[in-house]
């Protein structure tokens, strides 16, 4: 059995960890044996990194994408685009790397240094994580963009 100890230290994601994790992200009923073919790792290193990733947390649930026809959107989506105090992209990133909320995180080149996206259940949800994200010691300024209607997402 585990120590609590040890469940507790973060988990440190390999390159098959996030190829993995891309593959589900695209589709989650993908089979294992898939997954392995195109990672280029066995069954069994797929399944154990699955459970293991899972088991920390990494991998909270396995969902499905509703057609906004078939299920009316609940959720709102927003960007923030950060200038920061210094480039310190990879700072505010871990900061916030745990959010449930957090969908995206990009460093950009260019006048804004970050973009970040995320999605709640009310627009006053983001309006919540703006202003979290905006007292982080780093962020200079963070522009709000809520989403109204998605026209098209590829992932």
């Amino acid at each position: 059995m585990t120590e609590p100890s040890q469940s507790r230290k973060p988990l440190r994601l390999t390159d098959t960890d996030r190829a993995i994790i891309g593959l589900l992200r695209l589709d989650s009923r993908r089979t294992v044996s898939e997954i392995a073919a195109r990672v280029g790792v066995s069954r069994t290193t797929v399944k154990d990194r699955i459970d293991l990733l899972r088991e920390r947390g990494v991998i909270r649930g396995f969902t499905i994408d509703v057609a906004e026809t078939e299920v009316p959107d609940t959720h709102a989506r927003g960007f923030f685009q950060l200038r920061l105090n210094r480039p310190v992209c990879k700072l505010v990133h871990a900061s916030i790397a745990t959010w449930p909320e957090l969908l995206g995180f990009w460093s950009l080149a260019g006048e804004l240094d970050a973009l970040v996206l995320v999605a709640a259940p009310t627009a006053a949800d983001i309006d919540d994580l703006r202003e979290r994200l905006g007292r982080h010691p780093d962020v200079k300024a963070l522009t709000t963009l809520v989403v109204l209607r998605e026209w098209t997402n590829r992932g």
